[in-house]
């Protein structure tokens, strides 16, 4: 099994300020996005979507939202382990993509991103719907 650094994810209320920050720092630009049903932006380094900005007027500060990770490993294999794990979390759905997002929270509060490819289907734990966001693994 091999895993890739794919993106971090920052939540904010200041989508904008977060965008030009980047851009004036990194170089990053903004790209597409999957049509998830709440406010966002990519940005970019090449085809490489680095950061993705989840935007809701209900964060104070931006915080990181969590880490992603992706490998060619069938999805189900994957969920197979965080299961066997026994650490908190959910599965999701890239909205158009196909790609199958695990959530795990681990020890100490933060959230994982492992995404991977599946055969079949798998059973969603979260769907994403208008103004929720990303999925808020609970402990």
């Amino acid at each position: 099994m091999t895993w890739h650094f794919d993106h971090l994810a920052f939540n904010t209320a200041e989508g904008d300020a977060l965008q030009r920050a980047f851009q004036a720092l990194l170089g990053l630009e903004a790209g597409r996005r999957p049509p998830f049903p709440f406010p966002g932006r990519w940005l970019y380094q090449d085809t490489q979507a680095l950061v993705h900005v989840i935007e809701q007027p209900k964060f104070g500060e931006t915080t990181l939202g969590h880490i992603a990770f992706r490998t060619a490993e069938d999805a189900a294999q994957v969920l197979q382990r965080v299961r066997a794990s026994g650490l908190p979390h959910q599965v999701a759905r890239v909205p158009q993509d196909g790609i199958w997002q695990i959530f795990v929270r681990i020890p100490g509060g933060l959230v994982l991103e492992l995404d991977a490819p599946a055969d079949a289907e798998l059973e969603a734990g979260y769907g994403y719907e208008a103004g929720s966001g990303a999925p808020d693994v609970k402990t």
